[in-house]
């Protein structure tokens, strides 16, 4: 697993899921999250895959279709495929914004997203960096419904400060 993913709070990968507590050893897929301001994590998760699901199944049809859209009309995957296939390294999946090819060196604000089977990095559409402005863009997509759950879900699995966290927007991290 690549230690850009590993828990800033062990500095070693997660271990278990933020919103069923399963292993993630023994969970089989899982996805990775953090978001970045002024180039400091600000706010990560691990969530085991039959999780997320549940996660997408909550978030409204609207949402949904406004994310796929986005994703679709901003980000050409077979290009990228053929660019990177399945044997570079992490790092050249992370060097730019994946919907508008924004160099990472230059940002300081941006989320993260990866999927693992188990330690190992299925490496395809994942892991991606988006940067903080098409992350507002695709916030703006997505309904007050869905953002409701999503904000519901952080202050129910990250109490305290985490909870609170806004990006510079305004809005909470999303999840990819």
């Amino acid at each position: 697993m690549p230690d850009n993913f590993y828990s800033l709070e062990t500095g070693k990968p997660f271990t278990h899921c933020c919103a069923c507590d399963c292993q993630l050893s023994e969970a089989g897929m899982h996805i990775i999250n953090k978001s970045y301001v002024a180039g400091e994590c600000i706010f990560e998760l691990a969530m085991c895959i039959e999780c997320r699901e549940d996660m997408n199944a909550q978030l409204s049809e609207e949402s949904r279709v406004a994310i796929f859209d986005f994703m679709h009309d901003h980000t050409d995957m077979d290009q990228r495929e053929q660019e990177l296939g399945t044997d570079s390294n992490t790092e050249a999946y992370l060097q730019s914004c994946i919907t508008c090819g924004t160099d990472a060196h230059g940002l300081t604000n941006y989320s993260t997203g990866a999927m693992f089977s188990h330690t190992t990095l299925v490496k395809g559409p994942f892991p991606m960096l988006i940067c903080s402005a098409c992350e507002e863009k695709l916030g703006e997509t997505i309904s007050d419904e869905t953002r409701d759950v999503w904000d519901k879900f952080i202050g129910e699995h990250f109490p305290g400060p985490p909870s609170e966290i806004e990006l510079p927007n305004g809005n909470k991290p999303l999840l990819m």
